[in-house]
């Protein structure tokens, strides 16, 4: 009786894969996915004949635009909270953190970006490396990129970036894995990240992501730093709100303008606690929960962290990881 429950098991899991992804020999032959190929061949030099190959292998999978249509973003910030800053996280981060200690420091001095940012970034887009994707990325990219969606046209690029990034890294790109979105490795960047950020931190003559944690810090690192991280400034600061002022900017949209924690103060949007920059161009975090908003004054550091992923959610998620990291790291090796 086990053994044929069993076999049941395996049979609805391989039709369930079956019906899941499937490999459709036509793709490369869509006019449209003919017109990317002939501009990869014409661009770059790509062989026709390969690339046709490549495509044909392209799976199909239905879920992917599911996840691109509704992603975790979108989430209230409370429930998006207890799935990224998260006691495991906390924890993992500290142990991370020590084991790559030198590393980090290193990453500090070089490109003037915290190690508790860098840690919290790698904890909140891969958990420390154990979750890097179970898609292919060419799979990814071409599912987004020749789908008609809003987002088609960046994707295509991406897979254009995809196929150079493979191509000057000598990387077979039916082998490659990441997210749904196409993202790669530890730090889950996308290909034209990998391309213009990727470090070979470690010094092995080779920048690897997908398994040499140096490497991966110095490239998150110089990934900030590239962006304009200001090692001077603070990230953010929790708000809170004095009356009912504060409905002027909301019913008149700026509540997120850039401004100054001088001029908040005008509408009852008061710092929780003195940092003492009054003077720095900051912006209102509202962040969205089932039944109530909660309020934060966003820096510049901030919408760095959003370069990675423009949602004050993943900012507000890395910042208090970081936070929440560096405090344990104290307490075990300080307390």
């Amino acid at each position: 009786m086990v053994r044929f429950f069993t076999q049941i098991f395996i049979f609805f899991s391989l039709l369930f894969t079956a019906m899941a992804a499937n490999a459709d020999a036509q793709f490369a032959q869509r006019p449209d996915v003919q017109l990317f190929i002939n501009q990869m061949v014409k661009k770059y030099g790509f062989n026709k004949q390969q690339l046709n190959a490549l495509f044909s292998q392209v799976k199909i999978y239905q879920q992917i635009m599911k996840h691109i249509n509704k992603p975790l973003e979108k989430e209230y910030w409370k429930t998006y909270q207890v799935l990224f800053v998260n006691e495991w996280r906390i924890e993992h981060g500290v142990k991370f953190w020590d084991q790559y200690a030198d590393v980090l420091r290193r990453a500090e001095q070089t490109y003037g970006v915290p190690a508790s940012i860098i840690v919290a970034t790698i904890g909140i887009e891969t958990k420390f490396g154990q979750r890097t994707g179970d898609y292919r990325v060419i799979d990814s990219l071409s599912n987004i990129a020749f789908n008609h969606s809003s987002r088609s046209k960046y994707f295509r690029s991406e897979l254009e970036q995809f196929l150079l990034l493979t191509r000057e890294e000598h990387l077979d790109p039916l082998k490659v894995m990441g997210s749904y979105a196409g993202a790669i490795g530890q730090p889950q960047f996308m290909p034209s990240s990998y391309r213009h950020y990727a470090v070979n931190f470690s010094k092995s003559g080779k920048t690897d992501l997908m398994h040499n944690e140096v490497d991966v810090i110095g490239s998150v690192a110089n990934y900030y730093s590239k962006n304009g991280w200001n090692n001077t400034q603070p990230v953010a600061v929790p708000a809170i709100m004095i009356g009912d002022r504060y409905n002027y900017l909301v019913k008149k949209n700026k509540i997120s303008q850039p401004t100054t924690i001088s001029d908040l103060s005008n509408y009852g949007i008061i710092p929780k606690r003195k940092i003492g920059f009054d003077d720095l161009r900051v912006k209102v975090i509202e962040l969205q929960n089932r039944y109530n908003k909660e309020y934060w004054i966003g820096f510049h550091n901030f919408d760095v962290i959003k370069r990675y992923n423009p949602s004050d959610l993943y900012a507000m998620a890395v910042y208090q990881l970081s936070v929440y990291t560096a405090d344990l790291k104290e307490q075990l090796h300080h307390g």
